[in-house]
């Protein structure tokens, strides 16, 4: 049984919140990280992207202008 106040567990719950984060819609902040990479040094944590989620008319998809994923 996990304690409910246990740092660890805390974590562990934050991350699976990470997805509501995530930007699909126009408007909205990317919020994508970047894969981990096994030449980044260890311990390094990438930031998210700062960019905003766009319409893009020709395809109807949202894209981001920053990095361009494509939204959800």
């Amino acid at each position: 049984m996990i304690h409910p106040l246990d740092g660890n567990a805390i974590a562990a719950d934050a991350h699976y919140d990470r997805d509501d984060e995530i930007g699909n819609e126009d408007g909205e902040t990317c919020n994508r990280v970047v894969p981990p990479d096994e030449d980044e040094p260890r311990g390094y944590k990438p930031k998210p992207c700062k960019g905003l989620m766009y319409l893009d008319c020709t395809y109807g998809d949202h894209h981001c202008n920053t990095c361009g994923e494509i939204g959800d």
